[in-house]
């Protein structure tokens, strides 16, 4: 209105002339032709600082990136089977402990089967050796029993032998003295000379019977080795089965993988195998994604990093759903600067350093899927009000 009313001082004449009649319709065509301009120039300039009307504000950092899921791949450790059956399909939810397939394994059941086998011959062998240790033992026992009572036999023959030779010696003595006086006669002398000569050969045999006697007693005692032997043996038999009932645990384990089972509630996502098909350890069956557990991974340029912190709340939007916001707060921040990922459009952006950060969403109704690009608002706090920062 103001500048409406300006617009005829603009167009006065000299002073001393007079006024021109105006030209037929020049009066209110001028002012409004100039508010259209004035209109276009102001909608021009409010375009070209747009960008600045859209800047948030300080106290938040804007992101954009994937919605990604920690993926589990289910595959057999240690077993080459077949698939025998199927329970769960692509897009299926499941529980944890579901049982999701049923592998065959013939190789397996054959193995157990000899293992087994070989489990119940030790078993025999075992028993019979237990056995032969014991009748060895009693054997042994009774052996050394009449060898000590031969030996205490023997040399209690000894002692009576030499007692004996000892009282010869003594008649032998006195014969001599008596045949010397002429009191003996010579028939008696040699008998007493006999009977001397005899108590020490008596002697003799006796220390040779208790040689034998105690060699004897030597031998038995010695055959109480041949009883450690034995059961030494009945030991390493029991050795073998105790390796071969580990072998068994072992592949009792292995085949508890026969039953693929959820390790974890989730989604399947990824079927890989049909009934018939033959699989290799490793080989993978199922991939399992989490749907309540999502995240969106962005990467924050290094000077914006000391402003966020763990557990920083922010509101995640995803094209599919416009209008909507969902909760999502700060998990993990990388502790490692990175170059920007090559997918980025420009070669100024790539050599920007930037931190890996995680935002984790929450879904309650399991609306957002991995992939789904998203944008995120993560809320800070000045530096002054910030806590220590952790990566």
């Amino acid at each position: 209105m103001a500048i409406a009313e300006r617009a005829p001082a603009l167009e006065a004449p000299p002073v001393g002339d007079q006024p021109a009649a105006p030209h037929p319709g020049t009066s209110r065509t001028w002012p409004a032709r100039t508010a259209l301009v004035l209109a276009i120039v102001a909608v021009v300039a409010l375009v070209r600082i747009a960008p600045w009307s859209h800047r948030e504000p300080d106290t938040s950092i804007v992101a954009s990136g994937r919605i990604e899921a920690r993926e589990v791949t289910i595959a057999p450790k240690d077993i080459q089977a077949r698939v025998a059956e199927l329970f769960v399909d692509e897009s299926d939810t499941v529980t944890r402990g579901q049982l999701l397939a049923v592998l065959t394994a013939d190789q397996l059941d054959a193995r157990h089967r000899t293992l087994t086998a070989n489990v119940h011959a030790l078993d025999a062998q075992i028993a019979q050796a237990s056995f032969d240790v014991i009748h060895t033992e009693r054997e042994v026992d009774a052996t050394i029993a009449a060898a000590t009572a031969a030996a205490a036999a023997a040399t209690a023959t000894v002692e009576k032998a030499r007692a004996v030779r000892e009282n010869a010696r003594a008649s032998y003595a006195r014969s001599q003295t008596l045949l010397d006086e002429r009191v003996l006669s010579q028939a008696e002398f040699d008998a007493i000379t006999m009977n001397d000569r005899t108590a020490d050969a008596d002697v003799n045999a006796a220390l040779k019977a208790q040689e034998q006697a105690e060699a004897n007693l030597a031998v038995a005692r010695a055959a109480r080795d041949t009883i450690v032997l034995k059961q030494r043996q009945v030991d390493a038999l029991a050795g073998n089965r105790r390796a071969i009932v580990a072998q068994i645990a072992e592949l009792d384990s292995t085949q508890a993988e026969r039953r693929v089972v959820a390790p974890a509630s989730g989604t399947v996502i990824a079927r890989t195998v049909e009934v018939g098909d033959v699989v290799n350890p490793g080989s993978p069956l199922f991939t399992l994604v989490d749907m309540d557990r999502l995240y969106v991974k962005v990467y924050i340029p290094e000077p914006d990093i000391p402003k966020l912190t763990l557990g920083a709340a922010a509101d995640v939007t995803v094209d599919a759903f416009p209008g909507r916001t969902f909760a999502g707060r700060v998990t993990r921040i990388s502790g490692q600067a990175e170059f920007t990922p090559k997918n980025v459009e420009t070669a100024d952006e790539r050599v920007k350093l930037v931190f890996g950060v995680e935002v984790s969403v929450a879904n309650p109704d399991r609306r957002l899927k991995p992939g789904m690009p998203a944008d995120c608002r993560i809320a800070w706090k000045p530096a002054a009000d910030a806590g220590p920062h952790a990566r």
